[in-house]
């Protein structure tokens, strides 16, 4: 049947909203991210330090099982795991947040410029900001699946468990495990999101964010041995978040020592995690475009 009228017409229908759009983008990829059995091997790994750490906290206010292992001072092994416990959990917990981003993080930017794709979602009443929100939300409620909701399951399960207004007694307590969590999770969702949008072969981009957290690490290591000074730490960001995690906890003890041992000052440390955030934003926005002029 022959088509004779060829004139563009407007979409009459229903429009969604904005923050719709959004949703939609992190439900794809949130489905991509699972599709992977690494990914999804991973993310149960990290479930487990959850049900470990869990098990401290019965077995701390279990007085038949603390008798049955001739524990002498049950209120002593208690107000020892109370802030340790969950400054030792954040680390373990960032640990394998690290690795699901690392695995994950670069397959969400990088195949929708190699092919070609974001003019077809920018074609679409989605905007840049709309698409950084969707990729960076996916990757944000994968993190907060493993990182701060089960640590603030665990603050309540101590607080149950302790009774006796212990809720009143730590209240820093659920409010340092969320915002410490966030501190970690925000600059690496971000820090991988740019990644993925500047290095598009994966493996690469993956030795790329490694590079960034662990290589960068050393680094800063061989410029505090050789120059004899703790500003190289600006470089070993796992170090800077744990710095703002002990101050939100109210400080942190490892074999009767500070930990970690002659942080940089409180606000050196915001300021390098806000530093870290500001770069890859800068540099997703340079790259997220619905045209891309090749030179």
């Amino acid at each position: 049947m022959p088509v004779y009228d060829r004139r563009y017409r407007a979409w009459s229908g229903e429009r969604a909203p904005r923050p719709r759009a959004a949703a939609t983008i992190a439900r794809h990829s949130l489905a991509g991210i699972f599709a992977s059995r690494l990914t999804l091997v991973l993310f149960v790994a990290a479930c487990l330090p959850f049900l470990v750490f869990g098990a401290l906290i019965w077995v701390a206010h279990n007085l038949d099982l603390l008798s049955m292992l001739e524990v002498t001072n049950p209120d002593g092994l208690r107000a020892a795991l109370e802030g340790n416990l969950f400054f030792w959990f954040m680390v373990w917990q960032s640990g394998f947040a690290f690795l699901l981003v690392s695995f994950a993080g670069p397959g969400l930017v990088a195949p929708d410029l190699v092919h070609g794709a974001l003019p077809l979602y920018l074609a679409r009443p989605i905007r840049r900001r709309d698409y950084v929100a969707g990729k960076l939300a996916a990757l944000v409620a994968m993190l907060s699946a493993v990182t701060w909701v089960p640590g603030l399951i665990l603050v309540l399960l101590q607080g149950s468990l302790a009774g006796d207004g212990w809720f009143l007694r730590h209240l820093r307590l659920p409010f340092a495990v969320f915002v410490g969590f966030w501190v970690w999770i925000l600059p690496l969702a971000l820090a991988a999101l740019a990644v993925s949008a500047w290095i598009r072969w994966r493996p690469l981009a993956t030795a790329a964010l490694f590079g960034l957290f662990v290589i960068g690490g050393g680094f800063g290591a061989v410029i505090n041995e050789s120059l004899d000074t703790r500003w190289g730490r600006l470089t070993m960001f796992g170090e800077l978040v744990q710095a703002i995690w002990s101050q939100l906890l109210g400080g942190v003890e490892f074999f009767g020592r500070e930990w970690p041992e002659n942080p940089l000052p409180a606000p050196v440390n915001w300021l390098a995690i806000a530093i870290l955030c500001a770069v890859a934003l800068a540099a997703l926005h340079r790259k997220i475009r619905a045209h891309e002029v090749v030179r």
